[in-house]
């Protein structure tokens, strides 16, 4: 009867030392060459159905570009334009280019897989000199018949560039176009907005009170919603430099950058001392004054510049508008301004 069934621990570097080269290399080259042609028409097809993808989208791209160019004849960006057919052409294109990012990225990491992998043969092959018996290899992909590594890599360095396009267009449009979570909030804003009573105030005055402050946060959202209103930059941030005084002393002063929400609108939240306050942004000067017998508070500003037409600034102290019963509280507020009714 035969004995127990002996395992034999070997290191590995005693096994790498003990056999010889031309079966080590040649078990290197059984380990990566499964590896390399794992299914190499499933990758062909990965490849090639990107590569059609990618053709039609750059396609529809086209066709969006030469109907904004028809559409737009003023030579602004078409994010900008007035024309809220152009706008919603300029949307569609940067879903079209997000879709390319994704599409060529895939792609190019699939082949530089197939690259690596088709190195990585070619030196085991290299190392096979001695071999007793010579391993044939096909190449990684069959586009060509005389598979070249050249030409991937320049065909990957095609695509790294088209990705650069991309990127640099998609930042383009970023700096105007709302992101699809900002139109969002813009939209529940809006149908909170419907329900809000109007209450006129001018346009002229500076300081508001919580029930005025609520409406002009109303018609902001107004504006923002409404699509003949075109977009503007949201890259440009104005800075607002702040002063008061009291009793003809200064006793703060600072400069604050307001933040683009859209469609020519900014808005900030500052701290206000009691006293003469003197706002300026550029050329701009606005005036208001807290009575010297309260104490220091956080106000909102908000700035409207339509184009042509002189900017409008509003100023309300956050614990009056907070006051208001079910005030507007907008969706759109930047996270910054911590801006909570106070049931929520």
């Amino acid at each position: 009867m035969a004995g127990p069934l002996t395992v034999i621990k070997y290191p590995f570097q005693q096994l790498y030392r003990a056999l010889p080269r031309a079966v080590w290399v040649a078990c290197v080259l059984l380990i990566l060459t499964p590896l390399a042609h794992s299914q190499p028409g499933e990758l062909e097809s990965q490849l090639d159905a990107l590569a059609a993808e990618r053709e039609m989208l750059t396609g529809e791209l086209d066709q969006y570009k030469a109907t904004v160019s028809l559409l737009q004849t003023d030579g602004a960006p078409p994010e900008q334009s007035s024309n809220p057919a152009v706008r919603k052409l300029a949307l569609e294109m940067v879903r079209i280019r997000e879709r390319l990012v994704a599409v060529t990225e895939r792609e190019v990491t699939l082949l530089q897989e197939q690259i690596t992998a088709a190195r990585q043969l070619a030196q085991a092959a290299e190392n096979q000199t001695h071999a007793s018996t010579a391993m044939e290899s096909k190449p990684l992909r069959t586009i060509t018949p005389n598979y070249s590594l050249v030409s991937e890599e320049e065909h990957v360095r095609r695509l790294h560039a088209l990705l650069a396009d991309y990127y640099a267009e998609l930042q383009e449009s970023a700096r105007t176009l709302p992101s699809a979570e900002e139109i969002a909030e813009r939209a529940a804003a809006q149908l909170d907005a419907q329900k809000l009573a109007r209450i006129p105030f001018s346009a002229d005055k500076v300081r508001l009170n919580g029930a005025e402050g609520s409406t002009a946060l109303s018609q902001i959202t107004r504006r923002l919603s409404d699509p003949s209103i075109p977009e503007s930059r949201r890259d440009i941030a104005p800075i607002c430099g702040i002063r008061t005084q009291f009793f003809g002393s200064l006793i703060a002063s600072e400069r604050r950058s307001l933040r683009p929400i859209g469609k020519n609108h900014y808005v900030a939240r500052v701290r206000l001392q009691p006293g003469d306050t003197t706002l300026r942004i550029k050329e701009h000067r606005w005036e208001l004054q807290l009575p010297q017998n309260v104490n220091a508070g956080d106000f909102l500003i908000t700035l409207y510049t339509p184009p042509g037409s002189p900017p409008e600034l509003h100023l309300f102290a956050v614990d009056e508008l907070l006051a208001e019963k079910d005030p507007h509280i907008p969706a759109w507020l930047p996270d910054e301004v911590k801006l909570k009714s106070r049931s929520g």
